[in-house]
């Protein structure tokens, strides 16, 4: 039985990532579209069946599992195999960030077909962003989440080459800066770059000098040097600002690093700075 379903809805062009349209469909055989131009990302998930996807006069025959990027101002056409016509599912989008979120994914220019590893997810997904608009109320931060959700499945896992190594330690190098002031430790970082915690002592230790434990200490303990010179918090307000659950804490971390007290950097520092603006 054949049947289509296509829902439109515009979160608002220019944003980070916008949506603009999903639907479903279950093609006659040989039922196809296009040659034809979109303004924005499209991306079709075939859930069963066969068909063709043709570009720049390239034909690609795809099957379940697989899918297919359009780009903005390309000009493609696709179609349903005769025999066993495809199932698929997609989704419209674009904005600031989608480009850069699609690389993430392994598709881009020279890249743009794609092989499901996400074990049924993106199916769901794709699937639950469709169905929304059928049972329930749907609005533009539901919507947008649903697609983050759907892209999400598709992030292509990285190799374990030296580009990986890399790209770990840096992904936990800018955790670390956006969530120093929280109660996170070496667990947390290394669940959020998606790899374990002893991997990441390795490499982390081979590519910044030092074990994650010991740079997030360091870390928070400059924010916290730099609020006690420009601001005037107290010691205890600065210790929670940075991580540190008591100022206890704080005060042996900083004196084992400054060789000092927090209050007498602060003392030091204001004193250097009112000699220097007598001096200038």
């Amino acid at each position: 039985m054949t049947g289509a379903r296509e829902y439109y809805r515009e979160t608002g062009s220019g944003e980070a990532l916008a949506f603009y349209f999903c639907g479903w469909e279950k093609c006659e055989p040989g039922h196809a579209f296009g040659p034809a131009v979109r303004p924005h990302f499209l991306f079709h998930f075939i859930l069963s069946g066969r068909g063709y996807y043709e570009r720049g006069g390239v034909r690609h025959a795809l099957r379940a599992g697989q899918g297919f990027l359009i780009l903005p101002g390309e000009s493609t056409c696709y179609e349903a195999d005769r025999d066993e016509p495809w199932e698929y599912c997609w989704i419209g989008f674009g904005g600031k960030e989608a480009g850069g979120i699609l690389k993430e994914c392994g598709l881009g220019e020279d890249s743009l077909i794609y092989e499901d590893r996400s074990g049924g997810r993106l199916k769901r997904e794709m699937m639950q962003l469709v169905d929304s608009f059928v049972h329930s109320e749907v609005n533009n931060y539901s919507l947008l989440g649903r697609l983050y959700l759907c892209l999400s499945c598709m992030v292509a896992k990285a190799p374990a080459g030296g580009g990986a190594v890399q790209d770990y330690v840096s992904r936990s190098l800018e955790f670390i800066r956006n969530n120093f002031s929280y109660d996170i430790g070496v667990a947390e970082i290394a669940r959020s770059v998606g790899i374990d915690r002893t991997y990441l002592y390795r490499i982390f230790r081979r590519q910044v000098g030092e074990a994650p434990k010991e740079y997030l200490t360091a870390f928070r303990l400059g924010r916290a040097a730099e609020m006690l010179e420009d601001t005037a918090l107290s010691v205890t307000e600065i210790a929670l600002s940075c991580g540190f659950k008591e100022a206890s804490l704080f005060d042996r971390h900083f004196g084992a690093a400054y060789h000092c007290t927090p209050l007498q950097y602060r003392r030091e520092r204001k004193r250097m700075r009112q000699i220097g603006e007598q001096r200038g």
